[in-house]
């Protein structure tokens, strides 16, 4: 075979070692440009996780401030609280126990509005009830194998220790011997309420509902972090409030690990003073003391 046919093979196509190297340095490409697009679309997913969670927390937080705000009155630090049955997956303690007022280690805001409408009756429409609030914690996957529906936000096996923050309402239905005008104006009685230890609140319009998801608990906290709920109460709490003598502290913190993990609102690191770990707005309920002793 002379020179010529030699070099008019050679250029006629690829050898099968240079076809194996050109798919080498191929696949060594696209594994780069793979590794690149799952880096950049698991940061992308986490940057969105983290907007979500900072967007649920300022949601849950404002309405949550907007509520005690109109308080009539706050069920001081001390207070024992028997919610339902206290065995319901809406009221469960996520620890051994029952609800009390000022606990860190379970707590729980209790406080009684005002109707939002005073121009109708309770007896015929909610609008016109004094309604019992209370918020607390529940373990997230307590609450995720009993719940159904739209109350339940599904299940996350990574995250089975954080908690939801609930909001339990009650209303205060006036007596059915009432006449209509009594009936209208009919409110609370403090004394009827600081008698009672632990406090049942009213049956009528008993609902647990789910507020906020991935409230991060105190064990993953760092030590000295405020708790969820912080509050002043007036001098004599169980018989004077008055606008201004009691304050209320709610200091929010949300943990979701994802793919191992821990995305936090507020971000934070080992360096962060732990006050600066929650998110807190304080309130100042302005409607106390327009109860009846």
């Amino acid at each position: 075979m002379n020179r010529a046919s030699q070099v008019a093979r050679r250029t006629g196509g690829l050898t099968l070692i240079e076809l194996l190297i050109g798919l080498s340095l191929a696949l060594i490409v696209l594994t780069a440009a793979f590794s690149v697009f799952i880096s950049s679309s698991q940061a992308a997913s986490e940057i969105q996780t983290r907007n979500d969670l900072r967007s649920e927390l300022q949601i849950a937080q404002n309405y949550l401030a907007a509520q005690v705000r109109e308080a009539v009155y706050v069920f001081p630090k001390g207070t024992a609280l028997q919610l339902g049955t206290g065995t319901g997956y809406t009221t469960k303690r996520p620890s051994a126990g029952a609800w009390r007022v000022g606990d860190d280690a379970a707590p729980i805001l209790a406080f009684i509005k005002p109707p939002a409408d005073v121009t109708v009756s309770c007896a015929s429409d909610d609008n016109g009830c004094y309604t019992f609030y209370a918020y607390y914690p529940v373990l997230r996957s307590w609450w995720v194998s009993k719940a159904g529906g739209a109350n339940n936000p599904g299940q996350d096996a990574q995250n089975q220790d954080r908690w939801l923050l609930v909001e339990f309402r009650a209303n205060f239905v006036p007596p059915s011997t009432l006449n209509p005008a009594d009936a209208k104006a009919f409110r609370p009685s403090l004394s009827a309420i600081n008698s009672a230890s632990p406090y049942n609140p009213p049956s009528a319009g008993q609902s647990g509902r789910l507020l906020l998801d991935y409230v991060r608990p105190p064990a993953l906290a760092p030590a000295g972090a405020p708790a969820l709920f912080m509050q002043q109460d007036a001098p004599a709490p169980s018989t004077l409030q008055t606008p201004g003598s009691v304050s209320v502290s709610v200091n929010l913190a949300v943990s979701r690990q994802i793919r191992g993990k821990v995305l936090q609102v507020p971000g934070q690191n080992a360096a962060t003073p732990p006050a600066e770990t929650v998110q807190t707005i304080t309130v100042f309920p302005r409607n106390l003391g327009s109860l009846a002793p």
